[in-house]
């Protein structure tokens, strides 16, 4: 088996900025690349919103529901119905379930009973989305999908060389955060996944969320985000809220 991912911590800056300046220069060659032919997306299917029906998923959403504030869990669905979209679009072969379970469980580590505790949220929350997924005898392989998806979906230039799951539950929570891709998603679909799951003044809930783990875990892998004006960009993104 592959090692689970591991907690790096707070990345320096002169590290994590070209990470972000890769990423942009990566993200506007395929814009460029779809405008000038030489690369299409499908079509989405009417089922890419769907919950895949599994025992395993509602479980998800259960546990989600009752430890996630509204925004926060509405964040994740959307995040999930994004990353869908985004497979949809690009025509990846994926796992739908270890998806939808990465991306609904993707923030527990923001929960109150979870926020404070020792470490990256981001790792905290996929310990925690391993327990669960143990506890239900998801196979090995999968558990590990599931953790890595969650330890890595704020891992800018790490994420996306991963399975692509990992690399979904990165970008359709970016999707949802920053507005990353969104230019991949038909505007009808935008609007059904909205109407579906309203933002509920999501950027002012999980600014302070995010502002908690900065300020009370420097060290922490979130920090170095921050630090570098992560929430000034969720201020101005996309979204109105």
């Amino acid at each position: 088996l592959m090692p689970r991912a591991e907690d790096p911590g707070r990345v320096p800056a002169w590290r994590l900025l070209p990470r972000f300046v890769a990423m942009d220069a990566r993200l506007g060659l395929a814009r460029i690349a779809r405008r000038i032919g030489t690369r299409t997306l499908a079509d989405v299917p009417s089922d890419a919103l769907e919950m895949p029906d599994s025992r395993l998923c509602r479980d998800a959403v259960a546990l989600a529901s009752a430890t996630s504030a509204p925004a926060v869990l509405n964040h994740s669905l959307r995040s999930y119905a994004f990353g869908s979209v985004l497979a949809a679009r690009n025509r990846l072969v994926i796992d739908r379930e270890v998806l939808f379970v990465a991306a609904v469980l993707h923030d527990l580590g923001l929960n109150a009973d979870l926020a404070d505790a020792p470490g990256s949220f981001e790792w905290v929350g996929a310990g925690r989305a391993r327990a669960f997924c143990a506890e239900r005898r998801l196979d090995a392989d999968r558990t590990r999908l599931v953790h890595d998806a969650i330890a890595l979906h704020s891992s800018v230039g790490i994420a996306h060389r991963r399975e692509p799951e990992v690399a979904l539950v990165h970008f359709g929570a970016g999707a949802d955060l920053l507005g990353l891709r969104l230019d991949e998603v038909p505007p009808d679909v935008l609007q059904r996944i909205l109407a579906r799951h309203p933002r509920l003044a999501f950027k002012r809930c999980f600014g302070a969320l995010l502002a908690h783990q900065a300020a009370t875990k420097p060290a922490s892998h979130i920090a170095g985000h921050v630090g570098l004006g992560l929430l000034r960009r969720l201020r101005a993104a996309a979204f109105e809220e």
